[in-house]
């Protein structure tokens, strides 16, 4: 995932970073969650057009080609 090319508002960034999705903590066997777990949400570091370095969610991002890349988890 990085350094890859994205569109951001049509214009190209390359993304430098990203958070990785982490599973759930650790639990005992006999704990049982009766809700889902939450997730957070994915955040990047983007180098923008002009050089400007941004912390920015993942989500919103648009592969060049028009189709979006699969997606790891």
């Amino acid at each position: 995932m990085t350094g890859r090319v994205y569109l951001e508002h049509g214009r190209p960034i390359t993304v430098l970073a990203r958070g990785a999705a982490t599973g759930p903590p650790p639990r005992p066997r006999w704990l049982h969650w009766q809700h889902p777990p939450r997730q957070a949400p994915r955040n990047a570091l983007i180098r923008r057009h002009d050089g400007e370095l941004v912390i920015r969610p993942f989500r919103g991002l648009r592969h060049p080609t028009g189709t979006q890349p699969p997606d790891d988890h």
